[in-house]
């Protein structure tokens, strides 16, 4: 047996601290009454490992190895260690996307925490796109679906069905492409109503407004720097026939 397996969890725990990592397996699995292993403290300080017994070891909230690692941007592809969750469904997955990986796995897509906020909804914030049906009605506990999320960031559907999907304020996937300058005349999109009582129809036309305003704006601004142009050029003008 290795000389280390003699150290208590505190001992080894200082030496990590002091910038030493170990590889034995009986050392690394030596934990506090949190159930902290040795392996997630050097996992905390930068030390990864592709092992997957010491990524699978948890704590008592059931956050693993592979967790820390991932929180520090490490990545794997192995879909065992990517749908570990800890006991509020936080996986491996999610918290790689945080740092930028994408899937298109519809298993792992479809892993979801504790609010059912999906991988694929993470993703559709982080300017990730899909146009399966199934990924873009997965709803959270609040009713907001990837598809809200995409369309959020400027994706738009003609889809219908896709159209229509409300979050629990009412506010429709239309309404958000709406907001952003979509158009669309299909009366029954256009009636779509949040709880609040706002139509897609009303966020189309206060778009329109906004965008009408904004144009006059700049006339203006165009129309007002001219103007000090003109009186700039006749002042100096002026000035030079002293």
């Amino acid at each position: 047996m290795n000389q280390n397996t003699t150290l208590t969890y505190e001992q080894v725990v200082a030496q990590v601290n002091e910038g030493k990592f170990f590889k034995d397996k009986e050392i690394l699995k030596l934990r506090d009454n949190l159930e902290w292993f040795v392996a997630h403290e050097q996992a905390s300080q930068g030390w990864t490992t592709e092992d997957k017994e010491i990524l699978k070891l948890r704590n008592d909230s059931g956050w693993t190895v592979a967790h820390v690692q991932a929180e520090h941007g490490w990545t794997t592809e192995d879909k065992e260690i990517l749908k570990l969750e800890d006991k509020y469904g936080i996986s491996i997955a999610y918290l790689q996307v945080k740092h930028g990986w994408t899937t298109n796995d519809k298993e792992i897509l479809e892993l979801c925490d504790a609010f059912n906020w999906s991988v694929a909804h993470e993703q559709a914030l982080q300017g990730w796109t899909t146009d399966n049906k199934e990924i873009l009605k997965l709803s959270d506990k609040f009713g907001w679906t990837v598809a809200h999320s995409q369309a959020l960031r400027g994706w738009t559907s003609e889809d219908k069905e896709i159209l229509m999907l409300k979050n629990k304020l009412g506010i429709s996937v239309a309404h958000l492409q709406a907001e952003r300058g979509w158009t669309t005349e299909d009366p029954e999109i256009l009636a779509l109503t949040t709880k609040n009582g706002l139509t897609v129809a009303e966020v189309q036309a206060k778009y329109l407004e906004r965008r009408t305003r904004r144009r006059d704006q700049r006339k203006v601004h165009t129309r007002t720097l001219k103007e000090f142009s003109r009186l700039a050029k006749e002042y100096f003008k002026k000035i030079l026939m002293k």
